[in-house]
C-alpha cells in the first residue's frame, strides 16, 4: 500500500512540474566570456565574444561598442570607428564560435563593452538576431593616484573615496547647474555637461593629475521635481506609468508564484527520495554487517607505526569491486520510477583481483597497464581516497600527495577564481595562493585569460592550469602522480617533466601511473604492471616495460 501511495504522489508530482516548467529549445545567442573585467591602465587587455547554437552555425555577424574616450582598439574583428567593431566568420557548421578583441585602456574608471546587434545564421539557414548584451569594465586607479576630494557646489561628497568611481546626488528642484571642484586644487577637471534637467542625470567629471594620468567618474545626479507644478499631460504620463509599473509588478508576482510552486514541488520529490534512500540504505548496511561478520580477516589499515624500517606503503592482497548498474536509466523520470518501484538491478565488476606488493623509503615506482586495468583505482585506495573490498593497505596517508589534473574545476568561473577554488581543495591556504598565484599563471603560460571562465579554455589549457596549481607546493614524503607527465604540448611537457624531476630528486618517494613504457623506464626503480585488474609483474622497470611491450605488439 505504501509504494502504491508513493507511485501515486511520484507521477502526480513529476506531471505538474514537467507542465509548471517551459521549455526553451531556441539557444541561439551570444554572450561574452565573463560577467565583469577588471583591467589595469595601459594594459593589453582581451575579452571574448563568443556565439551559441544547438543547432551549428553557418555564419555569425556581431557588432561591439565601445567608449573610445575611455578604451584604445588594438586588435581582432574588423575596426569600423572609433567605438564600434565587427566580428563577422563561417563556422564550418560548430555550435560555438569565438573571438578574442584587445583593448588598451585610457582612463581609469568604469565604462562598459556591449554586444549592440548580433545575428546567427544556424545549419538549417535560420536567422536569429540575439539582444543586445553589456558587461561592466572596471579600469583600476594607478598606485600613484593622489585625488583626496571632490565637492560639488562647494560640500564635498559624503564618503568619498578615489577608488570608488559612481556617486549618487541628489539636488532641488531650483538648481539648474553645479560646479565640480577635485582637490588637491592642482588637479585638472573637466566636465561633460554643468546643467540639469528634472530628474535624473549622468555627468562625467575627467580628472587628470600632473602626470597626464586620467580618471573619470560617474555623478548620476537627480534634479528633484517641484510638487506644485505638473501639468496634465505630465500627470496623464504619470498615470500611465504607475498602470504599467502595477502590471509589471503583477507580472512578476506571478512569475514569483509560479517558481515558489516549482521550487516547492522539486523539494518534496528530493525528501520522498530521501525517504527512500535511507530505507534501502539500512537494507545495504544490513546486508554490509552480514558480509562483514563472515569476513572478518579483511581489513583496511591506515596507520603510521608498525611499519617495517624502509617499508613506507604495503598492499596485502587487495581487491576492489563496483557495482555497477545493468540497464542505466535514461532520464530523471524513469530513474526516479524505477527507484521507487525498486527496478534497479546491478552485476558486480571487478576493478583489482588479489594485488600485493611494497614499496621502500626513497623508491620511484611506475605503474603501467592498459585503460581501465585499475591504476588509478589502486593509487586511490592508497591515498585513502577508496576503501578496498578486501585485503589490506599500510600507509601513513598524512603524508601522502596526490596529483591528478582538473579535479575541483568549476567550468563556470573564471581561471584566477578556479585557482583559489582548486588550491583550496588540495589543502593550500588563501595567504599561499596569494603568494603562489602569479607563479602559477606565468607556469601555465596563461597570462591574460585568468579572467575568462575556463569553460572557453582549450582542454590544453585547463590541463596546464591544473599541472600548474598541483605543483606549485614544496615536496611531501610521498608523491603520487596521475597521468601528469604528459601534460599540454612537447614545449610544457618539457617544462612539467623537469618540474616532476624535481619533487621526485627532492628526497620523496614517488608513485607514477603512465601509459608510456619510456616514462617508466626513465624515471622508475621499480615497476609495477597492473593488467585487466591483476597483477602481472613486479620488478626492474626494464624487464617489466619490455615485458608489457611483448604482449601488446603481438
Amino acid at each position: 500500500m505504501r509504494k502504491l501511495i508513493l507511485q501515486i504522489v511520484f507521477i502526480i508530482m513529476i506531471g505538474i512540474t514537467i507542465y509548471a516548467i517551459p521549455v526553451h529549445a531556441d539557444d541561439e545567442r551570444t554572450s561574452f566570456g565573463s560577467e565583469f573585467y577588471q583591467w589595469e591602465l595601459d594594459m593589453e587587455s582581451p575579452i571574448g565574444i563568443y556565439a551559441h547554437a544547438t543547432q551549428g552555425i553557418q555564419t555569425v555577424d556581431v557588432y561591439v561598442q565601445y567608449d573610445a574616450t575611455m578604451l584604445a582598439y588594438v586588435s581582432g574583428g574588423e575596426h569600423i570607428e572609433p567605438g564600434r567593431v565587427r566580428i563577422s566568420g563561417n563556422t564550418g557548421q560548430q555550435i560555438q564560435y569565438q573571438q578574442m578583441l584587445n583593448f588598451r585602456p585610457l582612463v581609469a574608471g568604469e565604462t562598459q563593452i556591449t554586444i549592440q546587434e548580433s545575428s546567427i545564421t544556424d545549419s538549417n539557414g535560420e536567422t536569429h538576431i540575439s539582444q543586445s548584451i553589456s558587461v561592466p569594465i572596471q579600469i583600476a586607479l594607478p598606485t600613484s593616484w593622489q585625488l583626496t576630494q571632490l565637492q560639488v557646489d562647494g560640500v564635498a561628497i559624503e564618503n568619498f573615496t578615489p577608488t570608488i568611481l559612481l556617486y549618487n546626488i541628489e539636488v532641488d528642484t531650483d538648481v539648474e547647474s553645479i560646479e565640480i571642484e577635485a582637490f588637491p586644487n592642482d588637479l585638472q577637471v573637466e566636465v561633460s555637461s554643468n546643467t540639469l534637467d528634472i530628474g535624473s542625470n549622468t555627468l562625467y567629471v575627467m580628472v587628470i593629475n600632473d602626470t597626464g594620468e586620467q580618471v573619470r567618474y560617474t555623478l548620476e545626479v537627480v534634479r528633484t521635481e517641484s510638487e506644485n507644478v505638473i501639468s496634465s499631460e505630465e500627470i496623464t504620463t504619470q498615470e500611465v506609468q504607475v498602470m504599467m509599473q502595477g502590471t509589471h509588478n503583477d507580472g512578476i508576482a506571478v512569475r514569483n508564484q509560479t517558481l515558489m510552486y516549482v521550487l516547492l514541488i522539486i523539494l518534496l520529490i528530493l525528501l520522498v527520495i530521501l525517504i527512500i534512500t535511507k530505507i534501502r540504505m539500512s537494507k545495504s548496511a544490513r546486508k554490509k554487517e552480514h558480509y562483514q561478520n563472515q569476513n572478518k580477516d579483511i581489513r583496511i589499515i591506515d596507520w603510521s607505526e608498525d611499519l617495517d624500517e624502509n617499508m613506507v606503503i604495503e598492499v596485502n592482497h587487495v581487491s576492489m569491486d563496483f557495482k555497477r548498474e545493468k540497464d542505466e536509466a535514461t532520464s530523471i523520470k524513469e530513474h526516479v520510477i524505477r527507484t521507487v518501484k525498486g527496478q534497479h538491478s546491478y552485476e558486480i565488476f571487478r576493478a583489482l583481483d588479489d594485488i600485493s606488493f611494497g614499496i621502500n623509503k626513497g623508491e620511484v615506482v611506475g605503474i603501467i597497464g592498459t585503460n581501465g586495468s585499475g591504476k588509478s583505482t589502486i593509487l586511490k585506495i592508497i591515498s585513502g581516497v577508496l576503501a578496498p573490498t578486501s585485503g589490506s593497505v599500510k600507509v601513513d596517508t598524512s603524508k601522502i600527495q596526490l596529483l591528478t589534473l582538473g579535479t575541483g574545476f568549476d567550468m563556470e568561473l573564471t581561471g584566477r577564481e578556479n585557482i583559489y577554488l582548486n588550491g583550496a581543495l588540495i589543502g593550500y591556504t588563501k595567504e599561499y595562493i596569494n603568494e603562489k598565484y602569479d607563479e602559477i599563471v606565468k607556469f601555465a603560460e596563461l597570462e591574460g585569460f585568468m579572467e575568462e571562465k575556463v569553460r572557453n579554455y582549450s582542454s590544453g589549457m585547463v590541463s596546464r592550469l591544473g599541472f600548474a596549481i598541483a605543483t606549485a607546493r614544496n615536496t611531501p614524503e610521498i608523491l603520487i602522480l596521475d597521468e601528469v607527465l604528459s601534460v599540454g604540448d612537447m614545449f610544457f611537457r618539457k617544462k612539467s617533466v623537469k618540474r616532476i624531476m624535481e619533487m621526485i630528486h627532492g628526497g620523496s618517494t614517488v608513485i607514477i601511473v603512465s601509459h608510456s613504457p619510456g616514462t617508466i623506464r626513465e624515471n622508475c626503480t621499480k615497476a609495477v604492471w597492473i593488467e585487466q585488474s591483476k597483477l602481472k609483474a613486479v620488478g626492474a622497470p626494464i624487464d617489466v616495460c619490455s615485458a608489457y611491450e611483448k604482449m601488446h605488439s603481438s
